[in-house]
């Protein structure tokens, strides 16, 4: 594409959705499909230029959203820490195996709380104050707006309540609310179910916004409803957390690079506030994002999974990093197979193949070669989800996969459609 056919493509573009970048990969992070160009764009040269742009439909574009030229580059990989944190999963009692790493018998009791490292205690061994992990049977064929086939699922158990439960928080809902990390002032948005029950622990959900996006696109629904359609759907037993991520060199609004592991240190001190100021349930904390909002998603299964139970990835990637990662972090995603941003499968098959290993499943296998894992996978026939719960998966650790015919959106079928309703689906089981 020359100069002039990039300018006139790029004025169509509505959103800006960070993917076709041929340099992904931060120093010390996980490579995932190679080379990625945005389908109908040129490589971006040290950023993810959405040249060409998605074809989303009416449903999926924010009025008046922004244009990427460039920008959301993970220049300095993701260097944090992925040691247990406080509360994290520590089994102390039943043995516990991690795929990629040694079976560690009898766990390290360092958290007391907390639930077990590197997947669910053999013979259904509890983490002392922690939650059990049972891993129930998924029902045959139960996905929303398409096909589907059975697989483990994780299951509720009681809570992993936080310090500040019994407490009358200092914070409550609002926007551009700031928390200084490493000497910079980072913004987010605050939303608190009313009536707030502090003596009742609630799920958390961090949800963050695309490349070019803002906190409060994601608050005010400006792609789906607020929080991508859960905020009505989890009736008040959600804490939902909307970080903003650094500006964008363009201008042209913000990204999550993560250089050096920056942004998911602002979202490990911010699940730290979250668990200071209100009752959360430490067991049944979540991540989930849109395209570059995805990729952050899958960063923090990587850096966090002492922390963080499971992740929704809509049409993401690897372009916030990813640090070496052997704990189990439960997977859904959902991307479009007509994708021109985070182009299918280059973008989201690998990120989803990574945790299916991970996470021990065995069907369809993790260990084949990219593309026969690929063609593993139901082949979707329009924008309904051609669904599939993978099989043999560690208990308490499934993973989910829908695919559908369709753009770079995160909903194909509009704000009320199968992918909310999917999403919340795969965070309630746990």
């Amino acid at each position: 594409m020359n100069s002039a056919e990039c300018r006139t493509a790029i004025v169509v573009v509505l959103l800006v959705l960070g993917c076709g970048s041929s340099n992904n990969n931060a120093p010390g992070s996980s490579s995932a499909g190679g080379t990625k160009s945005a389908s109908g764009g040129a490589n971006a040269s040290g950023g993810n230029v959405a040249s060409g742009g998605s074809t989303a439909n009416s449903n999926s574009v924010s009025s008046g959203g922004v244009i990427a030229t460039g920008g959301g580059v993970a220049t300095g990989g993701v260097t944090s820490s992925t040691g247990s944190s406080t509360g994290g999963r520590v089994a102390t009692g039943g043995s516990t195996t991690g795929i990629g790493s040694s079976a560690v018998t009898g766990g390290t009791p360092s958290a007391t709380g907390g639930r077990s490292q590197g997947g669910a205690a053999a013979g259904g061994a509890v983490a002392t104050g922690g939650r059990v992990a049972t891993g129930g049977a998924a029902a045959a064929g139960s996905s929303t707006g398409g096909q589907a086939t059975a697989g483990s699922s994780g299951t509720s158990a009681d809570p992993v309540k936080s310090d500040g439960c019994g407490k009358t928080p200092s914070l409550q809902t609002g926007k551009g609310l700031t928390i200084t990390v490493a000497g910079t002032s980072r913004n987010y948005n605050l939303s608190v179910p009313s009536p707030y029950d502090n003596g009742k622990a609630y799920r958390l959900i961090m949800s963050y916004h695309w490349l070019g996006g803002t906190a409060n696109d994601v608050t005010n629904g400006g792609v789906a409803k607020p929080y991508y359609g859960l905020w009505d759907l989890a009736q008040g037993s959600t804490i939902f957390v909307a970080p903003d991520g650094t500006p964008n060199t363009n201008g042209t609004g913000n990204q999550w690079a993560n250089s050096g592991g920056s942004d998911v240190e602002f979202s490990r001190q911010l699940i730290t506030l979250m668990e200071s100021e209100f009752c959360i349930d430490k067991s049944r904390i979540f991540c989930e994002g849109f395209s570059m909002g995805g990729s952050m998603s899958y960063a923090m299964a990587c850096a966090m999974g002492d922390t963080i139970r499971g992740v929704a990835v809509h049409s993401g990637g690897p372009m916030s990093g990813c640090v070496a990662h052997t704990k189990p972090v439960a997977y859904f995603m959902t991307h479009g197979t007509a994708d021109t941003v985070c182009t299918w499968p280059t973008y989201g098959a690998p990120q989803l193949e990574d945790f299916a290993k991970v996470d021990g499943c065995k069907a369809p296998d993790p260990t084949l070669s990219a593309s026969a894992f690929v063609a593993a996978l139901p082949t979707p026939t329009s924008t309904a989800g051609a669904c599939i719960d993978f099989t043999g998966c560690q208990d308490g650790y499934p993973v989910r996969s829908c695919l559908f015919v369709g753009p770079h959106t995160p909903s194909p079928d509009g704000t009320n459609g199968w992918v909310p309703k999917e999403s919340w689906k795969f965070f309630s089981q746990f």
